[in-house]
């Protein structure tokens, strides 16, 4: 990791809740066991294919209003929501709760 990537997850951290901002909790796979199983499978697809390009991740990162979301991808400030049985209307208004700063991409499984 370069530089300019370090100090992009920095920037990018500073969004997220102190006690989701451990470097520990870059590259883990954390999973929602309320979430369906088909959710939690794409979630670790996901999360391996970037573990092996070395792309840094969280996963439920909680920022500081409250939202959290499914993978987080600080190096390109996006966020990742898996959609199963979401409506798009729903997902629409999950949209607003993040911070700004973010870019959404919904992933239907």
């Amino acid at each position: 990791m370069n530089e300019e990537q370090q100090r992009k997850i920095n920037e990018t951290l500073t969004q997220v809740r102190i006690s989701n901002r451990s470097g520990s909790h870059i590259g883990c796979i954390r999973l929602n066991v309320s979430a369906g199983i088909d959710h939690n499978r794409e979630i670790i697809r996901r999360c391996y294919e970037y573990l092996t390009l070395g792309i840094p991740f969280m996963t439920e990162a909680i920022f500081l209003n409250g939202s959290r979301c499914d993978i987080l991808l600080p190096i390109t400030n996006e966020i990742i929501e898996i959609s199963h049985s979401e409506s798009e209307k729903r997902f629409k208004v999950k949209q607003y709760k993040y911070p700004e700063i973010f870019t959404i991409r919904q992933v239907r499984v």
